[in-house]
């Protein structure tokens, strides 16, 4: 089957273009649906396995070294540019909503600033299309990054018992890059020696750490009776507790300990007041 490649003109560099406003007003969308559940899906834009997975086929659909810089900065440059103007227009729109800030300058400029050097990288990445020994390495990288993040992804799930979806996708999204890159890969041995590696250090570089030492908290304030009390926990995705503050009564009614992220303790907390005639609301 013939591949259609993106080409170097004009008309290329437009689809390429819009391809990367769509997907940034997609993940400006799928940021406003609930993400505390089993099956609740994170911003997208907040998974580095999307963003691995799509840039590594802009850049394997290029034509060129340059073509693949352009297509790179373009479409993820795009991408924020959806990204944060549809979260400005909502903001406009709905003054109560919880998006903060008209239009995000420096989040914005930032990530321009990142698509500008990720299109550096696409630039070398495209040498996998050569015939020589490291060729196996380039094409081993963008996947040992998909692995990395997808073993981030399964311990999040495992501690946390959240992002099920995120997770699903992206040993998807590793799937298919194993196929891709393996066939393409000239001398396997190597492309496999080095996928282990980098996968290796970059689980014992951060994952193996981060995926269960990530600290979330929350601020609840409880109101009964005339009497107010506001509860703060911050806790591990591991389920380990590492600060509270509240009254203890009502955490033991609540069984705390067997909760086993932050959410569970504020719906814990919530169902308590209002099974009571209480009230309560987010703090800051």
């Amino acid at each position: 089957m013939k591949i259609h490649k993106f080409k170097d003109t004009r008309e290329s560099y437009i689809i390429v273009s819009v391809l990367g406003l769509t997907i940034g007003i997609i993940t400006e969308l799928v940021n406003l649906l609930p993400n505390d559940g089993l099956w609740g899906l994170s911003s997208i834009a907040g998974s580095y396995g999307f963003w691995i997975f799509t840039t590594t086929f802009i850049i394997y659909f290029s034509c060129s070294n340059k073509n693949a810089m352009f297509n790179t900065f373009l479409y993820l440059a795009n991408m924020c540019i959806g990204f944060y103007a549809l979260q400005a227009i909502v903001v406009l729109l709905t003054p109560d909503t919880t998006l903060t800030g008209f239009l995000e300058w420096e989040h914005l400029t930032y990530w321009t600033i990142v698509a500008a050097l990720c299109s550096l990288v696409a630039f070398v990445l495209y040498f996998w299309n050569s015939d020589k020994w490291y060729s196996n390495i380039l094409c081993a990288l963008p996947l040992a990054g998909m692995v990395v993040d997808t073993i981030g992804c399964v311990l999040k799930v495992y501690y946390s018992h959240t992002q099920l979806l995120q997770c699903i996708l992206n040993v998807i999204f590793s799937a298919i890059m194993l196929v891709v890159f393996f066939r393409k890969s000239k001398k396997k041995p190597i492309f496999l020696i080095a996928l282990v590696i980098v996968v290796t250090i970059g689980y014992f570089m951060g994952v193996s750490q981060a995926s269960y030492n990530l600290t979330n908290q929350a601020t609840i304030i409880c109101e009964l009776d005339g009497q107010e009390e506001t509860f703060h926990v911050e806790i591990r995705d591991d389920g380990k507790i590492v600060a509270k503050s509240g009254s203890e009564e009502v955490y033991e009614a609540i069984d705390i300990d067997s909760l086993k992220n932050v959410y569970e303790i504020i719906h814990a907390l919530q169902e308590f007041y209002e099974s009571r005639g209480g009230s309560w609301k987010m703090g800051e």
